[in-house]
């Protein structure tokens, strides 16, 4: 009985035995791929795209990871990472009061658009991303005292646009303080924009009227300039209307003039053709003119012209 089952079961040892190195073979793959795969959970480093991931060695910044894609590292508990947001950001600044070249004060206020230039600066400098908002704030502001203080308030507030320098100042805002914060801090600048001017509450009355003076003194120039020009306008009319009189009055003489010989020449010639008929007619024009009617007259009926009152001829 026994050596019957021995029989049956020995054809069958082979397979076991495969089957046993199949498992062991399975065993020791999985289990080097999931060590694998904890090396390379503790060594490898993943940036993404708009981030960078600072690489620290006990604690203490080592380096920094920027480019998008894999970065290697030692295992935790030696070295550690840090991520940090590249992306820009805008920041507000708060009010600040400070002095015009002109001495007038304004209170100023900006905008700066920021992003983290050098992580590892940046690590070391300010540890974390929150505290570097507070230094911008210091940092803007002193640089707007200063570069503010080199300009008079008709740069920043006027009514004559040639007065502005706006753009100007801000791109002075800008170099004075985008070098120091890259250099201490880690931080890129890349914009910076005034935001708002305004006035004390005790200056703006005064400010106004010194506005209000400036434009009466521009009213007064243009005025000034208008009359003379006016004055310039009225004179060369009168000389052109002088001019005008002149030529018209020396035509009028020559048609006077034409006209008087013309007469006369009429005048002779009808005294050459008929002159009884140049008398009588000169006549009549004599008592035209002389005689009106409300005139009276007492002449000598037998002189000429009155002697044709009385339907008779003189001799």
């Amino acid at each position: 009985m026994d050596d019957s089952l021995a029989s049956r079961n020995t054809p069958d040892a082979p397979d076991t035995l495969d089957a046993l190195k199949v498992q062991r073979w399975l065993r020791a793959a999985v289990g080097t791929l999931a060590l694998l795969a904890i090396v390379f959970s503790a060594t490898a480093v993943i940036v993404k795209e708009g981030e960078a991931v600072l690489i620290t060695r006990f604690g203490r910044p080592l380096r920094a990871a920027t480019s998008p894609g894999l970065h290697w590292k030692l295992p935790w508990p030696i070295d550690g990472t840090v991520a940090l947001d590249m992306r820009r950001r805008v920041y507000e600044t708060g009010q600040a009061e400070m002095l015009t070249r002109d001495k007038k004060n304004i209170i100023a206020r900006t905008f700066v658009v920021w992003r983290v230039g050098d992580p590892l600066t940046f690590s070391q400098a300010l540890g974390s991303e929150g505290s570097a908002e507070g230094k911008l704030d210091g940092l803007l502001t002193n640089a707007a005292i200063g570069t503010l203080g080199g300009h008079d308030l008709s740069a920043l507030v006027s009514t004559t646009p040639s007065d502005l320098q706006v753009d100007q100042i801000e791109a002075q805002l800008l170099a004075s303080s985008a070098p120091t914060a890259l250099r201490n801090y880690g931080v890129s600048i890349d914009q910076i924009r005034l935001e708002r001017i305004a006035l004390p509450e005790e200056n703006v009355a005064a400010v106004f009227d010194q506005m209000r003076a400036e434009r009466r003194q521009f009213a007064a120039k243009y005025e000034a300039e208008g009359q003379q020009e006016a004055s310039k306008i009225r004179a060369q009319a009168q000389l052109d209307a002088a001019k005008i009189t002149s030529e018209g009055t020396e035509e009028e003489a020559r048609i006077r003039g034409e006209s008087a010989a013309q007469v006369a020449k009429t005048y002779a010639d009808a005294h050459r053709v008929d002159p009884e008929l140049y008398r009588f007619t000169r006549s009549l024009d004599s008592l035209d003119k002389l005689v009106t009617g409300n005139t009276t007259l007492i002449l000598r009926t037998d002189s000429e012209p009155f002697s044709m009152l009385q339907g008779k001829e003189h001799k």
